[in-house]
């Protein structure tokens, strides 16, 4: 009786030392598992920052490249419109030739265009951050656009939910860049086309999205890729910086660019941007508030 009471203890005891194996092993392989997952997250948000620095390295270089070919050009193009203007003074009783020195006087400005983009776009000046009104930001800017929207029939509305939102930014730099966006926006749509100017919920704390949307034929998402690459144009006028020159103000902020479809047709541009409760870093994790996200790559020739 003793011997089988025993086996039976014994074989009890095992039982409980093979489940609590069984149990252990279980949760090692879920940790296991689950470690892995965040090893390969992990390896992916390192690839992912490591070909974001090495963009942020092309850019600069570009950048210095295209400043020191920019202040080259800037010299003797300031020359060219000096000349061209004692012509136009000289020539006014000579109207073919006035039109000839018109015509150079216009190319010099075009050109001078140019080169301003250029610099702009490869300046990196470091922001002046003050509280500044987000609606008075908009309104500058679509003060200048007006007349193209007038001349195009295109009607713009800003949303109300606007109102008295505050960034912490540099509001002329922000102004540049929402004027370029609403630029891109007026070349997108047809005559009689819309554009809107809303406020976009932004999940990174610290920063409020301004969409900037059309009713246009949208943006390919291979074209997509390509928006915020410097000298990328699809038109057949401009210098292809303007978006990239949106996605340098956004970053130099703290904030992103997001390019993606708006919902009815169309192209939605978000620029995230801090507000004034609070500054954050740039880069950080986000949750992606349009269809499709961009990791802008420098391309140069061939566009």
């Amino acid at each position: 009786m003793t011997t089988t009471m025993t086996k039976a203890v014994d074989e009890a005891e095992l039982a409980t030392i093979i489940q609590t194996y069984n149990d252990v092993t279980e949760q090692l392989k879920r940790s296991h598992e689950l470690l892995r997952k965040e090893v390969c997250r992990l390896r992916d948000l390192l690839d992912e920052k490591n070909k974001e620095l090495q963009r942020r390295e092309r850019l600069a270089a570009l950048g210095e490249m295209a400043a020191g070919v920019a202040h080259e050009i800037r010299n003797p193009l300031g020359g060219i419109g000096l000349y061209a203007s004692l012509l136009e003074r000289d020539l006014v009783d000579r109207p073919p030739q006035l039109d000839i020195a018109k015509r150079i006087n216009v190319g010099v400005r075009n050109m001078e265009g140019i080169v301003g983009d250029i610099l702009t776009f490869a300046g990196g000046a470091e922001p002046n951050r003050q509280a500044s009104g987000l609606a008075d930001i908009i309104e500058s800017a679509l003060v200048q656009v007006e007349p193209r929207a007038l001349a195009l029939g295109v009607a713009v509305e800003v949303d109300p939910a606007i109102g008295d939102t505050e960034l912490s930014c540099d509001a002329a730099q922000v102004e540049r860049a929402m004027l370029n966006l609403l630029l891109n926006a007026l070349d997108a749509v047809d005559n009689g086309g819309r554009v809107w100017v809303r406020l976009e919920r932004c999940d990174r704390a610290g920063l409020v999205g301004v969409a900037v949307e059309d009713d246009g034929p949208g943006i390919d998402p291979a074209v997509a890729q390509k928006v915020f690459n410097p000298f990328f144009t699809t038109k057949d006028t401009g210098t292809g910086l303007g978006l990239a020159i949106v996605h340098s103000i956004a970053e130099s902020h703290g904030g992103f660019v997001r390019v993606g479809q708006r919902e009815g047709g169309g192209a939605s541009l978000v620029m995230a941007l801090p507000t004034t409760d609070e500054v954050v870093g740039v880069n950080e994790e986000v949750s992606a508030l349009p269809e499709f996200e961009v990791a802008a790559e420098v391309i140069v020739g061939g566009l």
